[in-house]
This record gives structure tokens, sequence and C-alpha cells, in this order.
């Protein structure tokens, strides 16, 4: 019998359902590369895969199945730490966009989870993103914060509208965007979906030399938070806002091997 010959459409879409039926989901898990600055996730290593920025492990740090076919992070919330180095994070006034997931079931009111900040006074401009949070601390609530420095209070600071300590695997991106007035908005997305806005008069710049941090923070000495407890991957930094397009595919791309 003569070989069939499948006609283009036909074959277009036998390929992909023969992928899906053997569970395989490249096209779908394609990482967003426009603007990409740093990329860790976790897979066994802090090894950056988008750039020169290599994380140092440090302390009890172990590795986790992850959210997608991969491992995580896993931090004890004392010693285990990810140093990614000095040289990241510096978004001067920049557009940005902070990504990752996590999942923790902690209930600490204040936890460390990653932390661009050389001294716990406010001298110098910084960012941070904190577990548990606000007034009166609620934990798990992500708190996003700015400050420009010169012992001003955090002037950019954004909380999520719900905790994210129920000890699922969440995905969060938290960006900043420039407006047509010079005005900035300040948005997070939970899920893939935005959850909180603000707006603010003007973007702070943020550059300095200390380490970017995952998992510590350099005022557990000072306020009473404590490191992280909990697991953390696919960590990624944007030089630009991100959409709320490629943030739902983002989401969906981690979900789908869930």
């Amino acid at each position: 019998m003569g070989k069939v010959a499948l006609p283009f459409r036909a074959a277009a879409w036998f390929l992909p359902a023969i992928l899906v039926a053997f569970g395989v989901n490249c096209l779908a898990q394609a990482p967003i590369t426009n603007g990409l600055a740093a990329r860790w996730t976790g897979d066994g290593n802090a090894k950056d895969r988008a750039g020169h920025f290599d994380g140092q492990v440090s302390g009890g740090l172990r590795y986790v199945p992850g959210p997608a076919a991969a491992q995580a992070f896993q931090f004890n919330g004392g010693d285990a730490k990810v140093d990614f180095g000095a040289n990241v994070g510096n978004f001067g006034t920049r557009d940005f966009t902070v990504a990752f997931w996590m999942k923790t079931d902690s209930q600490i009111p204040l936890e460390a989870f990653l932390d661009k900040k050389p001294t716990c006074d406010g001298r110098y401009s910084h960012w941070t993103i904190t577990s548990g949070g606000g007034e009166p601390r609620v934990a798990g609530i992500l708190v996003f914060a700015i400050c420009e420095g010169s012992y001003k209070a955090a002037s950019d600071c954004l909380l999520s509208s719900r905790p994210m300590n129920d000890g699922q695997w969440h995905h969060i991106a938290w960006v900043r965007q420039s407006t047509s007035s010079g005005s900035v908005s300040g948005l997070a997305y939970v899920d893939g979906a935005l959850d909180v806005s603000k707006t603010y008069p003007e973007a702070v710049g943020i550059a300095n030399q200390s380490p970017l941090l995952l998992g510590r923070d350099t005022c557990e000495c000072c306020d009473g938070r404590r490191a992280y407890s909990g697991a953390a991957a696919e960590v990624q930094l944007f030089s630009h806002a991100l959409s709320a397009e490629e943030i739902l595919a983002i989401y969906k791309a981690g979900k789908a091997d869930k």
C-alpha cells in the first residue's frame, strides 16, 4: 500500500496533537526572552539561564519539586539563601518586571523574600519583596516596596490583596510601568491576573552596591522579620514592563505541567 500524504493543514494539526498525547508541551513552555535580564529556575542550581548573574547558594538550602517539571529552591527559615551579586536588580528609573513562583504555608507575620538593600536604616535607594507585612502585619501578604533612600520612607509600596501562604504554588509578577503623563504605575499580578495597582507621581531611582538576596533580608537584624520559609522557582527580572498578556502566558506555561 502506498504512503498517504497528509494535507498541510491536517499535518499542522496532527503534530501538536501527538506532542500533547505524549505529554510534550515544548511550544507552551518557551520562555519570554524579550527584555529578560536574569532567570534563575532553581532547577538543581542557581545558574542564571539568561545572562551572567549566577547565584551563590549557602546555608541549608535544598531543592524540591517545582511548579513545572523541574526543581525549585527550598528555604528553611534560617540560614538558607541565594546571593545573586550586586550587579543585578539596579533598575534606575526604568520600567521593570520581577516575576517568580512561590509556595509557602508560613504563619510568620513578616518574612524575607527578595532583598536589594545595603542597610535597614533607609540611607540608600533599594527595593524589596517580603512575605507578610502591612499594618497590622498579616502573614502571607506580599509587600512590594521601593525606597528612594536618604532616610525617606518607602515611597512606592504595593500590597497583595490576599495572603499567599496557603501551601500552593502561586505565580507573582511585579511591574513598574511608565505612563504618557510622566507618572508610573505599580502593578502586581497573581496567577496570571491583575491583583492590585497604584499610580505614583514619578519613578524612584533604584541603584546600589548591595547584593540581590533570595530568602534573606538585611532587616532581619532590626524589625522582627525572619528568613523565608518556603519554596521559590523561575525567578525572572525583565528590563521593561511585561504586558498582561505576557504575564498570563508565563503563568499558563508554568501551570501546564503542575
